[in-house]
C-alpha cells in the first residue's frame, strides 16, 4: 500500500508543533492521577511547568502510519520505554510504521514522553520522580485503543470504517513492554485494582 501519515494530540503542547496546530485530530485529555504517585513537591512541580499539565490532565497524542486504502485495517500500537523526558522517544518508530502501514496494517506510536524520567526529578530527593507510573503507561494505551474505536464510528474522521477493531496488538520497547502487560491485564478486569472506586471494563478485542 501507499502509505499515509498524520498525528493526532491536544492541539496545545509547548514543545512539538506536529501535536499542537499541527495535529490532525485534536483529542480530549484524560485523568490519569489515580494511576500515578509523586507528580507532586518541586519535581512535581518542574514536570507541570515543563509540559503545561499535570497528571489530571494527560494528552492523547501519537503518530500515525497508515495505509491508502478503504480498510479496514488491524490497529498495532507501539510504545517507546524509559528515557529522558526531554528527549522524545515516539519519532523513533518511523521505520517500523512505514512497513507495517506499506503491508496493510495502521500503526501508531504513542506519546508517553510527559511519563519518562528527568533530571528534575532531583529535585524531588531523595523520593526521586514518579512512582508506580506503569499503571498509566498501561492504562494510556487502552485510552489510546478506546478514541481509535470511536474515530472508526465517526463519519467525518480520517480512520472512519478504516479500523478493524476485532484484531488490535500492543507493542512495547523496555518499560513500554511492560506497559502492554499491564494493558493487557486492566483491559480485562472491571475495576482498578488499587481501588476499586476506579472503573476499568474496556473489553477491547
Amino acid at each position: 500500500y501507499k502509505v499515509r501519515t498524520l498525528t493526532y494530540g491536544s492541539g496545545s503542547d509547548l514543545h512539538r508543533p506536529e501535536y499542537a496546530a499541527g495535529a490532525a485530530i485534536k483529542t480530549a485529555p484524560v485523568d490519569g492521577s489515580p494511576f500515578i504517585d509523586q507528580w507532586e513537591g518541586r519535581s512535581g512541580w518542574a514536570r507541570t511547568r515543563y509540559w503545561g499539565f499535570d497528571s489530571k490532565k494527560l494528552p492523547i497524542q501519537g503518530r500515525v502510519w497508515y495505509p491508502d486504502g478503504p480498510g479496514p485495517f488491524p490497529l498495532v500500537l507501539i510504545v517507546h520505554g524509559n528515557h529522558s523526558m526531554e528527549d522524545f522517544s515516539d519519532p523513533g518508530y518511523g521505520y517500523l510504521g512505514e512497513l507495517m502501514a506499506s503491508r496493510g496494517f495502521i500503526f501508531a506510536s504513542v506519546d508517553e514522553n510527559f511519563l519518562n524520567s528527568s533530571v528534575s526529578n532531583l529535585l524531588g530527593m531523595p523520593d526521586a520522580g514518579l512512582k508506580d507510573e506503569n499503571d498509566a503507561r498501561g492504562w494510556m494505551l487502552l485510552e489510546h485503543v478506546r478514541v481509535f474505536k470511536e474515530w472508526n464510528a465517526a463519519a467525518a474522521n480520517p480512520f472512519h470504517g478504516k479500523v478493524d477493531t476485532e484484531n488490535i496488538v500492543l507493542m512495547g520497547h523496555s518499560r513500554g513492554g511492560e506497559a502492554v502487560a499491564v494493558a493487557a491485564l486492566f483491559n480485562q478486569l472491571p475495576y482498578y485494582p488499587d481501588n476499586a472506586r476506579i472503573k476499568l471494563g474496556y473489553h477491547h478485542a
